[in-house]
This record gives structure tokens, sequence and C-alpha cells, in this order.
């Protein structure tokens, strides 16, 4: 009896692992990369399989047959890498979400935990943001391969009765994140890293820019929460923090470290998307309603446990 995490090498599926773990869950972990030498480690709970979320009869087969309790789908291509190769961007993000609910419906997986993204909204939501908010016009190829797949999960709820559950995530923030194939929201993490550590950094945003985020204690205990319950009757859930600014972030950052070396160099790939969602109200009523989740961490908390960590001083 095992969670299966797809994406498990990853940044957010290690956080998930352990958070699991610590819950007395037994962890596998599919990935096409082994786990890196850079915390958070895998758990001793977790067994690591390699494997590539594009390849069907693969993921059947490690599926198939293991009591799989749950699975987490967070394998994905993220922001930059989506725009970069649109092609890559829906055989991983849709493709692969394809075949791991077929996986999960063959082999009568009990839940299914997508990882869903902020991103499936456009400029013109309407405020305050709830999961029923529209329109979802998703301005990125990775907000458009997120909200197709979501529809796709929810189809195998209609049509085969499987436990479709989404996490809509806001801008993960985390110590030591890296995001291979390029995020949008990088920097959310990086002002306070760099700033902990005395190292420079050029904040390739507008200086405007903000977003909804999740730190990712806060998004570990959410996905391990829809892993786990016995009921999402609204099967769609956002998990935010608090809603960051480039500018706020950089304020926190000079209030620890007074001469913290942040500067602005806006790239134009990123200035218009950085700025969308500045002002965006995301409501997290129904995590809380049906869940009872909500998050453990402020804005200001994050930033403190996020420069200690980077700094050695805490796990």
């Amino acid at each position: 009896m095992a969670i299966l995490v797809t994406g498990g090498s990853g940044y957010i599926g290690r956080w998930l692992a352990n958070e699991l773990a610590e819950g007395g869950e037994d962890v596998i972990a599919y990935d096409l990369q082994a786990p890196p030498s850079t915390p958070p480690f895998l758990p001793a709970r977790a067994t690591f399989v390699r494997g590539d979320v594009t390849d069907r009869a693969a993921a059947i087969e490690q599926v198939a047959g293991r009591g799989i309790t749950a699975i987490v789908h967070l394998a994905g291509i993220v922001t930059m890498g989506c725009e970069r190769d649109p092609e890559l961007c829906m055989r991983v993000n849709l493709g692969g979400t394809t075949n791991l609910l077929e996986a999960a419906r063959l082999a009568g997986v009990p839940r299914f935990v997508f990882a869903s993204t902020i991103s499936v909204y456009g400029p013109h939501v309407s405020q305050p943001m709830t999961e029923a908010a529209t329109p979802a016009e998703p301005l990125t190829w990775y907000g458009q391969s997120k909200i197709l797949a979501e529809q796709l999960g929810l189809y195998y709820e209609r049509r085969w009765g499987l436990d479709f559950r989404a996490a809509r995530m806001a801008a993960i923030v985390g110590p030591s994140r890296v995001a291979g194939s390029g995020s949008a929201t990088m920097y959310t993490s990086l002002i306070l890293e760099r700033a902990a550590l005395g190292e420079p950094y050029e904040i390739d945003v507008d200086p405007r820019a903000g977003t909804p985020v999740l730190y990712a204690r806060d998004a570990a205990r959410g996905l391990a929460t829809l892993a786990t319950a016995p009921r999402a009757p609204r099967r769609i859930y956002h998990l935010s923090t608090g809603l960051a600014t480039a500018e706020g972030l950089v304020a926190i950052a000079r209030t620890r470290v007074p001469d913290a070396r942040l500067s602005f160099r806006t790239d134009p790939a990123l200035g218009l998307v950085s700025v969308i969602s500045r002002e965006w109200d995301l409501s997290i009523a129904a995590a809380r309603e049906d869940l009872g989740w909500a998050p453990a961490f402020t804005v200001e908390s994050m930033a403190d446990d996020l420069m200690a960590i980077a700094r050695g001083e805490r796990h």
C-alpha cells in the first residue's frame, strides 16, 4: 500500500514525499530523473522508480498490482518551457495526465490528485476568485495544458467514477528551488534566498509584478490532505499562502538584510505575464470548509523560514 507521486524527484514531489512519510504513508516517487543531491531529500519511506509519464504502457505497468491508494500527479513542464516548446508541453502535461488517469482507472486506484495552477486564469477573471471563477482564459501554453488536463480528469470522474481531485496551486515559493524548464515566478523564491545568502540578484520581472504564492511546506500539506481526505466534493481547490508582490518581497528581504543587493532588470518575455495576477484575491474558503486545510505560514513567516533554511539554520 503506497501513494504514487509522479514527478516525485522534483521540488514539490520531495517536499510532498516527506509530508506523506511523516503521516505514516509509504511513497513511490515516479520520475525520469533520480532525486538530486540537494534538500529536500526523499525520505526512507519513499522508493524511487524511474519512469516517463509519456510512456503509457510503462505507467500502467507501474501502477498495476501495487496496491496504490492514491496517485498525486505532479510531473509536468512549467511556464517558459511550455512557451519554448508547446508540442512537448502538451505531450507531457496533457498526454502524461491521460496516461496516468488511464493507469488509475485500470488499476482501480481510489484517488487521483492533479497538480494544477492558477495560471488557468486570465486577466479578466472575476474577483474574489473562487474555483468557479470565470472566465478561465489562460494566456500561456502552460495554463492551457493544465485546464485541459483538469477537464480530462473530471471526464474520468463522470464516466468511470474516478475520485479526481485537483489543486489549483499559487506560485510555488521555497528554498533551493530550481525550475529546469523555466518558471515565470522564480523571483518569488530568489529574492528571499539570494538576500539571505548575501548574493546579488537581478530580478527579471516588472517591478510591479505580483501573484498569490504558495510556500513549499503549505503545498506539501495541501497535496497530502487531498491525497488522504475521505471526501473532496468540490473536486477543484485553490491552495495559497497569500499574495506577494516583487516590491513587497524586496522590502521584506531588506528588512532582514539591509544591504541586500537586489535590482530589477525586466525580461521582455516575462514583463506582461508577471503583472497579470498582481491584485488577484484568491479564495481558499473551499479548502478550509471541505478539507480543513489552511496555510500554516503568512508571507512574512514564509520569508523568515525560507531565509533560515537558505542559511542552514533550520531544515
